[in-house]
């Protein structure tokens, strides 16, 4: 697959690999200097329902990650760059900007308000565990040599197969209930505790940090990104996930 497929859309930056990668997105450097604003835009986006988007990209990255978990079990060729630039989507924008959005603006809110508290602390070693998992699927699958001299570490051997397809499958199996616990318990206790105005300065806050990081199309950029990736890997079409009637 092309490396085009994420840097012609201007989301990642070009060139950077693994040394670029940094452990924990900052969500103190995502809200400090963003003033909020009453000014209302009802043709936008709330927060909640913008995080819930976010989870939809996510869950399609999941499916690819199946895929490459499949196919590594079953020793079959696999195109590295293809998992190395969803992993850098989930790097960059699930954990660099989605996860920073719910740490700055919803956790500590729940927190403070005393609710919850026990699952968003542990939400939050989630995120930390996370982000080293990608870093090592990003280690695993990046097509630039590594101190080794051996490219995609985690193609070139049986044991470097086994040992990220056990990553892969570790992410999937912790995002999975993490989604769905912050979408049905999580976000709906965060709306409960906000008033609709504060909701309304935070919606425009976190529209304010994306289209200034990322421009005014985001998702569809990253949309576009993953679904080129789908094609290159063969899950494009969704009836491949209808079964049959049997």
């Amino acid at each position: 697959m092309s490396g085009d497929i994420v840097s012609r859309r201007g989301f990642l930056v070009a060139g950077a690999g693994f040394t670029g990668l940094t452990v924990g997105a900052s969500a103190v450097e995502i809200v400090t200097g963003v003033g909020a604003t009453s000014e209302s835009d009802p043709t936008q986006m709330g927060a909640t329902e913008s995080l819930l988007t976010d989870h939809g990209v996510l869950k399609r990255i999941l499916l690819i990650y199946r895929e490459y978990i499949r196919r590594l079990t079953a020793d079959q060729d696999s195109d590295p760059a293809a998992l190395f630039h969803a992993a850098q989507i989930v790097h960059d924008y699930i954990e660099g900007f989605h996860e920073g959005i719910e740490e700055g603006f919803v956790f500590p809110r729940l927190l403070a308000a005393g609710k919850q508290t026990s699952t968003v602390r542990e939400l939050l070693t989630q995120h930390d565990r996370g982000r080293k998992l990608t870093i090592k699927i990003i280690q695993a699958s990046t097509t630039m040599k590594m101190a080794s001299g051996v490219p995609s570490p985690g193609f070139a051997s049986v044991t470097g197969r086994k040992d990220l397809s056990r990553v892969l499958s570790q992410f999937v199996a912790m995002y999975e209930p993490h989604e769905a616990r912050e979408d049905t318990e999580v976000f709906p206790g965060f709306r409960s505790i906000v008033s609709a105005k504060e909701f309304e300065d935070i919606s425009r806050q976190v529209r304010k940090i994306e289209n200034s990081r990322y421009g005014s199309d985001a998702l569809a950029g990253f949309v576009g990104a993953i679904a080129d990736i789908e094609v290159s890997v063969g899950i494009n079409d969704i009836s491949l996930f209808t079964p049959t009637d049997n």
